[in-house]
């Protein structure tokens, strides 16, 4: 593909060159888009502990990377990720947030939303615990027919409300629904999470990637700084208290394009 500048690991030994099988993280830099995939495909790209210190160093590296302009998010295999990895209970490489704070995943739910990329998560089959919180992280979720969103939690004993799922859930699919996910467990399938509004699109299996790609590059046309300046604002207002404080918001990033573009 044009403009690739080739994939490379991340994990916690980093190294330059084409990927191999025990990557658990790849990237692909395509003209100033980033196309970022969980590289645990047996595992259903479920979250260890060295993915979720890859993932966290990962997105607290891009809020300076200014050729960096928009992120694509994707699973490799056939789910986007199935959660933590709960085979790996008692192993050395398990995640061992827990009891005392979800620290690392914590810091990586801000990590993502502090990176002013927009992120677009492309969602094919499960997107469960933690890799639902992944996705709501994302700016736009885009989703395969075989998408399935499962909220898993209180499946496995845990409360239904982590990493940040219960504010942005409610957000995006409104109070009543967004609860009974969350307490009664149940997943929306990619129909179900498009007439709620948590994802923008669904596409046939074999059209993900281009559409998110597509997506990417649509965006990556904006100037820079118009960009960065559109995510943070659409944040700031989404926490606004009211309409008055949203324009005021609005109408500084807009006087700041509008003097960079005179100067």
């Amino acid at each position: 593909m044009a403009g690739r500048r080739g994939c490379r690991q991340l994990a916690p030994r980093t190294r330059e060159g084409p990927a191999v099988a025990d990557d658990i993280l790849l990237t692909e830099d395509l003209d100033g888009v980033q196309r970022l995939t969980f590289n645990r495909p047996d595992r259903l790209n479920a979250l260890n502990q060295p993915m979720a210190e890859a993932l966290l160093t990962h997105f607290e590296g891009l809020r300076r990377r200014e050729d960096v302009r928009v992120v694509v998010i994707r699973g490799a295999g056939r789910a986007f990720s199935a959660g933590a990895d709960l085979k790996a209970m008692g192993q050395p490489d398990m995640l061992r947030d827990g009891p005392k704070g979800d620290w690392v995943l914590r810091d990586l739910m801000k990590a993502m939303r502090a990176c002013p990329q927009p992120l677009i998560s492309t969602v094919r089959g499960a997107a469960a615990g933690g890799g639902l919180a992944i996705a709501l992280a994302s700016d736009v979720i885009v989703a395969s027919e075989s998408a399935a969103f499962h909220p898993a939690f209180l499946a496995i004993g845990l409360s239904g409300a982590e990493l940040g799922v219960s504010w942005r859930l409610q957000r995006a699919i409104g109070l009543s629904k967004a609860r009974e996910v969350l307490l009664a467990g149940r997943p929306l399938n990619a129909a179900a999470a498009l007439e709620a509004g948590l994802v923008s699109a669904v596409t046939p299996e074999a059209e993900l990637d281009d559409y998110g790609m597509a997506l990417a590059r649509d965006m990556a046309k904006a100037q820079p700084d118009a960009l960065r300046l559109t995510k943070r604002s659409l944040d700031a207002t989404l926490e606004a208290v009211s309409f008055d404080t949203a324009l005021e918001i609005e109408e500084r990033a807009q006087m700041l394009m509008i003097a960079r573009r005179r100067g």
